[in-house]
């Protein structure tokens, strides 16, 4: 689990309960007590906790500070890799076809990456992909409605689902908080579930975008069955072991290079 991982999984339980021992953080995060000691540091050097004895407790801050916080600080991770692996899956994005992006930081990078002067039909749940899109006058863009959710940067919850009974995406572009051969994809959201996997049963096909860190590891909600993939974007840090899963399981996959391997 990368710092990040584990200081969002802080932040949003301290936020919960106020207070949490050592005991509870550690069971949580999975983590050994000197690792868990430096996330508790640098939170609170950061302004976003208390240290207290026996364990942390929340700073009172604008909530939506914090979980802006939470999605600035995941943007940057790994970002040259989400950058390559966005314009990457350019080709894989034609002309005047309806896709879905689903909200997520390598996502974006796809959003960015659109020609402006492509014709296309996007559906979406991210806010930072709708403020993206502005600038391409070719796109169409239909946001889906519902509660905001600030850490994850999307609409979330049932009324989504709803306006997705009238929607018909051709294909859905996603990332991952993990991926395994035995979990498939896992995300951290939650909410999202009740609607993720009306999408991914309906679409003719199913991106994911995914950094080599996420490879190897299992987050919280498994939201793709391995076998449902149909192409794989990630970059050349991934590991031998991966590629030959892909060989495996007969799947499509792109290996974007970064700068670091010239």
């Amino acid at each position: 689990m990368f710092p990040i991982e584990r200081y969002e999984i802080i932040l949003n339980a301290v936020k919960e309960k106020k207070f949490i021992t050592i005991k509870e953080l550690l069971k949580l995060t999975s983590t050994s007590i000197a690792t868990l000691r430096r996330d508790i540091g640098f939170l609170h050097r950061d302004g976003k906790i208390n240290k207290n004895t026996g364990g942390i407790s929340y700073r009172q801050t604008d909530h939506l500070e914090s979980d802006l916080y939470i999605f600035n600080r995941r943007v940057k991770t790994h970002h040259e890799e989400k950058v390559v692996i966005g314009k990457a899956a350019q080709d894989f994005i034609t002309y005047d076809e309806v896709i879905f992006l689903f909200s997520g930081t390598t996502v974006l990078e796809v959003a960015k990456a659109i020609d402006e002067n492509k014709h296309l039909t996007v559906i979406t749940n991210g806010l930072d992909i709708l403020s993206v899109l502005r600038n391409k006058p070719n796109v169409e863009v239909i946001l889906l409605g519902g509660v905001v959710n600030y850490s994850q940067n999307m609409l979330t919850g049932p009324f989504v689902k709803k306006i997705l009974d009238d929607l018909h995406p051709s294909k859905m572009v996603t990332g991952a908080g993990g991926i395994t051969e035995e979990k498939g994809v896992t995300n951290f959201d939650f909410t999202s579930f009740i609607y993720y996997k009306k999408l991914i049963e309906e679409v003719d096909e199913l991106i994911v975008v995914a950094d080599h860190s996420k490879f190897g590891k299992t987050v919280l909600i498994q939201s793709i069955p391995f076998n449902k993939i149909d192409l794989i974007i990630t970059d050349n840090g991934i590991s031998q072991e991966f590629i030959d899963l892909f060989v495996k399981f007969e799947k499509k996959y792109v290996i974007a290079e970064t700068a670091k391997s010239d």
